[in-house]
């Protein structure tokens, strides 16, 4: 629960960080990269370059924030359990939030500037660490239901059978390098990570989209070609180009 003095102080505010949420989120994550380029390997690229991150984060930062001074306001719960499944899915750490929310606040004080007394500084870190620790905590939980060691994330497969089903979509059937098939559902997904030319990393979302004999993954994928500036699809069409029988992939358990 957020403490009484910050209750009024992020009543007071939130308008105005909510008409600048995104202005602030496009800030935080250049300086955030260029202080940890490690973390790069762990967002989806395509969703920066497109402003989808940014737009993302913005929405549900402002969210949180109404739901902790508005009784009145929509139930969060969904929203945070969705974005713990995509934070697993992707292999994020708890610490990795305290460099978050250093590059955040300091983002809302590059957007604001003076008017970020020191008051309003400390209601909206307290927020922050509010929606932190939530998360830290539903993402623990997930990794515990998962049999995952949240410091080793993936897990290897390789591919067992190729599919193209037509000239821009394929499936990949996947199976454990060593032991059982998770635990899954119906709709869910992995991430796969890929090494890409370069020396990039990135990860990608995946629907399953079944379970041949209960032992494999099967994952249908579809070719991603860029328009109006956004690049090709690297994760999809390093697969499409290189995932074939034999082929050996860093999967994360399902979300």
């Amino acid at each position: 629960m957020l403490s009484p003095q910050s209750t009024e102080t992020v009543k007071a505010t939130a308008g105005v960080v909510a008409e600048h949420a995104e202005e602030i989120t496009r800030r935080f994550y250049p300086h955030m990269f260029a202080a940890h380029p490690e973390l790069m390997r762990v967002f989806n690229k395509a969703n920066q370059a497109v402003g989808e991150q940014p737009k993302a984060l913005a929405a549900s930062v402002v969210a949180y924030a109404v739901n902790l001074i508005d009784p009145d306001a929509p139930d969060f719960r969904p929203i945070m359990q969705r974005i713990a499944h995509k934070h697993v899915s992707l292999g994020i750490k708890s610490y990795e939030y305290t460099i978050v929310g250093h590059h955040l606040m300091w983002a809302i004080g590059d957007v604001l500037g003076d008017a970020v007394t020191p008051e309003i500084a400390a209601a909206w870190d307290e927020v922050y660490w509010l929606f932190a620790c939530q998360l830290i905590a539903e993402e623990g939980k997930l990794y515990a239901l998962g049999g995952t060691d949240p410091e080793h994330p993936w897990r290897q497969y390789t591919v067992v059978d190729r599919t193209d089903e037509t000239a821009e979509s394929f499936s990949l059937v996947i199976k454990p390098v060593e032991g059982e098939l998770p635990a899954h559902h119906t709709g869910q997904y992995v991430a796969v990570g890929v090494d890409l030319p370069g020396g990039e990393r990135q990860p990608r979302q995946y629907t399953i989209s079944g379970v041949p004999g209960r032992e494999a993954f099967r994952l249908t994928i579809k070719r991603v070609h860029g328009a109006d500036g956004v690049p090709d699809g690297q994760v999809s069409n390093w697969l499409a180009d290189n995932a074939v029988v034999g082929t050996v992939l860093d999967i994360s358990q399902p979300a």
